[in-house]
Parts: structure tokens; C-alpha cells; sequence
């Protein structure tokens, strides 16, 4: 009768033991330090130590996204104690698992992002830790709880390579891009470089950088986060950007001044810088058109370039006077019943801008006296692709064209003042067939 009483109080004081070790293990994985400190001695360890191992305040946002990542993978499997009748304790072995910061991918990520998707395909650490339950008092009291807590939180006493501090403190200096006085004229785009030292690369998990870009009052652009793989960045403001409204008529960034302010991804400001638009006016470019005979239209292609950079995109032997509906008699000539004028120019792929175009009509060769302020048909395009090649089809398309001479005149602007191309064609007053046949 003796050793069944014996046996029934032992398990008793078994499931005691497990019960308050399972609680105990519970706020290890919490990491509530108030109630830990209520399983520790007076002398184990101060408040202030123990909140510093757990969530140590000197840690920045990516060292606490890493504390935090391996702190959530955290899990424990408490086992059968083992309980010893004379001195009224019961030891208890506790299996801890941890994902494997320190797997090859773990330690391969150069991001918190990479690192929380490397944590879920490694395999786990197990830490085993034993404790001592003296069931002696009132209640059940953890003789080694401060053992366990520095085993687990181990992974935030040691360096793991990242990136110390906060970014503006490895941020070297910056300035305004092409404005060395601080002011832009005429531009459709500002921007500022930025430079950071070196040693800053030797870490991981460098946080990114945004940027605003304002005028006055006014928030124009705020950035995405931009990462921060090289020591320089040059960060801008285009006219894309700044969109219709933020544009004046020439298609340049509207005066005023504006400021950029940088930051990390943090929203903590690394720096900020001052410019000035000032615009001056731009007057239209002249229309002028080469003088050349009737003849010389039929044998030639009548063209030319006004803007080198246009020029060096173009692919010359494969533009010319488009032939739609079997109307020409010329290599810039056509027959009074075409129904459509038009220029391919042929250009590179990269060229993506939009081109704006006029037609102008004159009776006589030298286009004298015609009014710019009056063209018969105006347009604008992008390249159309056409068996890998690129074309501005900077057609004219209508019911009748009277015979005589049309020039075309192609600008880079919506303002219509940089010309960058001209072109001219004649029509004369017979048909195709007319001209074919005889």
C-alpha cells in the first residue's frame, strides 16, 4: 500500500514539474522579460540585463528584423522529468529548435527579405538544456532558469556581419548633378548623387534608400524603395516625372525651387538639397527648305537633319517617301490621286520619343512666303516596329492633293521650336498611270 501511495504522490509532483516547465518555456519563447524575472533570483541578473539580451535596445531595425525572424522560428518539446523523491526536485531536459541562421543561405543574404525566406528552407538547430525544478516550497521554483534564456537567445550576443547603426552614419557627401551654382536653365531634368563610404558594403542587410522631390510647397515625386548596391547613386527628376502639369510649353521642368530630401528606407533623412529652375525664352527655330527643281525631286530623296542626336539614331538607307497606294512617280515625287503623303524615317530601337510634325504647302520650290503659323496637316508619332525595324511614319493623309510642293517639318518638342528633321516632296497634276505610261 506504501509504494502505490508513493508512486501516486511522485506523479504528482511529475506533472507539477512539467506543467511549470511548459509555462516557463512559453515565456522564454515570448520573450516577456517581467515574467521571466519572476522564475529568477535576486542576484541571477538585473531587469535591464535581461531586456537586453532579449530585445537589445542598441539594435537597429535590420539587427532587430534578424533577432526577430529567428525569435518567431522558435519552438521547445519538454520531456518526461525525472524526479527524485529525497530532494524533492525534478530534472527536466527541454529541446529547443531554432532555424539554422547560420546555414549557407542564411548567411548568403544580403536582405532581411532573403534572410526570413532562407530561415524557411533551412534545416533547424536543436539546443538541449537541462533544469532543475525544487518542488521544496509553496510552489515549484526553476533553479537554472538564466541558463536556458542565454542558450537560446545566444543568436543576439553574437556579430552576424550586419550593417551596425543607422545609414546616414556611413554617408559620405552629395551634390546637385550639372548645377554647380544650384541652377537649372531650360532642363527637363534635375538630380543629385549621392555618395556613401565604402566600408559600408563590407555588412549585409543595407537598407535602401527614398527619395521626395518638391517644389515650393508642393510633394511632386516620392520614390519607391531604392536599393543601395553601389556607393554613388545618382537619383533625378525628369520631366516623366513632373507629367503635363509640372511642364512648361517648351516641355521644360516648370521655375521655381525645388528640394530633394533623401532617406533610408527607415523614413530616417540622410540629407537634403536646394536648386533653383529659372527658364529663359526659347524662340522657334526658322522653317527653311532647300530650293531645288521639279526633276531633281523625281531622282532624289530631299531630306535633312537638323539635330545630330536624331541623326545618329537613324538608319538612312531605309527611310525615305512612303509609297501606300502605288502613287509614286519618284523617289519624292507623287501623282495628284495618292491619297496619302507620308516619310518613314527609319531609327534605331532605343529611340522611343514622340516626334511632332507639320506639313506646309507651296506653289513654288523655295517655299517663300509660307505661313508658319498655318500648316495644311499636323501630327505627331512614336516608331512603329516593322520586322525588327523602327519607323516614324509621319504621314499626310487626304482627299486631294493639289499638284505643287509640300515640306515636312519634324520637331523634338510639343512647343514645336527645336526642328530636327525636314523633308519635301512634289506632286504633280497627273495621275500615277499618267506618269508610268509615258
Amino acid at each position: 500500500m506504501m509504494l502505490s501511495l508513493c508512486a501516486c504522490s511522485n506523479q504528482k509532483e511529475t506533472d507539477t514539474a512539467r506543467a511549470f516547465c511548459e509555462t516557463f518555456c512559453e515565456d522564454v519563447k515570448s520573450g516577456d522579460a517581467d515574467k521571466l524575472l519572476t522564475y529568477l533570483g535576486e542576484t541571477d541578473v538585473t531587469s535591464n540585463d535581461l531586456k537586453e539580451l532579449i530585445s537589445p535596445s542598441g539594435f537597429n531595425s535590420e539587427e532587430n528584423a534578424f533577432s526577430s525572424a529567428v525569435k518567431e522560428s522558435i519552438r521547445y518539446n519538454v520531456q518526461e522529468p525525472l524526479y527524485d523523491y529525497k530532494a524533492k526536485t525534478a530534472t527536466v531536459y527541454i529541446s529547443w529548435g531554432e532555424a539554422d541562421y547560420n546555414s549557407e543561405a542564411a548567411k548568403a543574404s544580403r536582405t532581411v527579405s532573403e534572410f526570413k525566406t532562407a530561415l524557411t528552407t533551412s534545416s533547424e538547430t536543436i539546443i538541449t538544456t537541462s533544469v532543475t525544478v525544487d518542488l521544496n516550497g509553496e510552489a515549484p521554483r526553476i533553479l537554472n532558469a538564466k541558463e536556458v534564456i542565454d542558450a537560446v537567445y545566444e543568436f543576439n550576443t553574437v556579430d552576424h556581419g550586419i550593417m551596425p547603426g543607422v545609414l546616414s552614419d556611413y554617408y559620405k557627401n552629395g551634390s546637385l548633378v550639372l548645377a554647380p551654382n544650384g541652377v537649372y536653365s531650360n532642363t527637363d531634368s534635375i538630380g543629385v548623387r549621392i555618395d556613401f563610404d565604402k566600408e559600408l558594403f563590407n555588412y549585409r542587410f543595407i537598407p535602401g534608400i527614398t527619395y521626395t522631390v518638391s517644389r515650393g510647397e508642393e510633394v511632386l515625386f516620392a520614390s519607391e524603395v531604392i536599393d543601395l548596391d553601389e556607393d554613388s547613386l545618382r537619383l533625378d527628376f525628369t520631366s516623366d516625372m513632373a507629367g503635363e502639369t509640372g511642364l512648361n510649353e517648351d516641355g521644360f521642368l516648370l521655375d521655381g525651387k525645388y528640394t530633394f530630401f533623401v532617406y533610408d528606407e527607415h523614413a530616417k533623412e540622410i540629407d537634403s538639397f536646394e536648386c533653383t529652375v529659372k527658364n529663359e525664352v526659347i524662340e522657334p527655330e526658322l522653317i527653311e527648305f532647300e530650293d531645288y527643281k521639279e526633276d531633281y525631286y523625281l531622282s532624289n530623296l530631299v531630306y535633312e537633319f537638323k539635330d545630330s542626336d536624331l541623326m545618329g539614331d537613324s538608319v538612312v538607307v531605309k527611310s525615305g517617301w512612303w509609297d501606300y497606294d502605288g502613287t509614286s512617280v519618284g523617289k519624292s515625287a507623287f501623282a495628284s490621286n495618292t491619297k496619302v503623303i507620308g516619310f518613314s524615317l527609319a531609327v534605331s530601337s532605343e529611340k522611343e520619343d514622340e516626334l511632332y510634325y507639320e506639313y506646309y504647302y507651296s506653289e513654288e520650290s523655295d517655299f517663300e512666303g509660307i505661313n508658319e503659323m498655318d500648316p495644311v496637316y499636323q501630327g505627331s508619332c512614336y516608331p512603329s516596329a516593322y520586322d525588327k525595324q523602327y519607323c516614324y511614319d509621319l504621314d499626310y493623309p487626304s482627299t486631294e492633293f493639289k499638284p505643287g510642293f509640300y515640306g515636312l517639318v519634324v520637331y523634338g518638342d510639343k512647343a514645336k521650336k527645336h526642328i530636327v528633321f525636314t523633308a519635301a516632296c512634289i506632286v504633280v497634276e497627273e495621275t500615277s498611270d499618267d506618269v508610268i505610261d509615258g
